[in-house]
């Protein structure tokens, strides 16, 4: 499974940009910025982990979230 992010314009806040998420060159999910934090979009979103797997970040373990995805159908 090939996973890419790439960077694009925000279709509906001019001038703010967003992460696209794309898996075997199918777009599968919108990363975009929220007033509280972030916010994700997906069709394909099957479950959120909040803190299953923390991640180290300069000299430190911080919390994650894992966004499970569905197969495309």
């Amino acid at each position: 499974m090939d996973i890419e992010l790439k960077v694009a314009s925000h279709g509906v806040l001019p001038g703010k940009q967003m992460a696209e998420c794309w898996r075997d060159g199918v777009f599968v999910a919108g990363i975009y910025p929220h007033e509280d934090g972030i916010r994700i979009t997906s069709k394909y979103m099957a479950d959120v982990l909040k803190e299953e797997e923390p991640s180290y970040h300069i000299g430190q373990w911080v919390p994650s979230a894992i966004i499970k995805l569905r197969e495309r159908r």
